[in-house]
């Protein structure tokens, strides 16, 4: 005879992910004449569920440019904190199955963000940044589970070393 129970346990009931590229204008102290490097450090981030059940990406990194000036005889390195906002769709993974209203959302990292281009303009050096994250929601849900009841006649493996010739090599001989 077997039952049905339900089990009431957290899992990831929503999952979502996104590109996002940011331009961002850093300002040097001196006129650049020529780029030497850029790298995108210090990434800090929050992911928190909306009320439209998406899920809003807050953070910061900063840029760093590496900067050629006065005629390529001397070098700088200007600096940008440049904050960001996104909103990630997220798909539904398990359908009105929520027991209650508490979501934890979950935010990683899959591509760090990476500048993947830095040019020098009149008002100074424009950087484009991109960066790739998976969100997970993560809520409480039911499962619906068979539970069979054990047999009598089950025995464990009790017997199981007795079963075992340790002589079957040389059998053969």
């Amino acid at each position: 005879m077997s039952e049905v129970r339900e089990i009431v346990t957290r899992a990831v009931v929503a999952k979502g992910k996104k590109i996002f590229r940011v331009n961002e204008l850093v300002c040097p102290s001196n006129e650049a004449y020529s780029i030497l490097g850029c790298w995108v450090i210090n990434h800090e981030f929050e992911a928190t569920l909306n009320k439209n059940n998406k899920v809003d990406l807050n953070g910061q990194f900063e840029i760093d440019v590496w900067y050629a000036y006065d005629d390529n005889t001397a070098t700088d390195i200007a600096r940008a904190t440049p904050a960001y906002a996104g909103t990630i769709k997220v798909r539904d993974l398990i359908c009105n199955n929520l027991v209650s209203d508490h979501c934890d959302v979950t935010a990683r990292i899959i591509q760090q963000p990476t500048c993947t281009n830095a040019k020098i303009t009149e008002q100074g050096i424009e950087v484009d940044v991109v960066f790739e994250v998976i969100v997970e929601v993560i809520g409480e849900t039911k499962m619906v589970v068979t539970v069979f009841e054990p047999c009598d006649n089950f025995d464990a493996c009790d017997d199981f070393e007795n079963e075992i010739n340790e002589d079957f090599l040389n059998e053969g001989v």
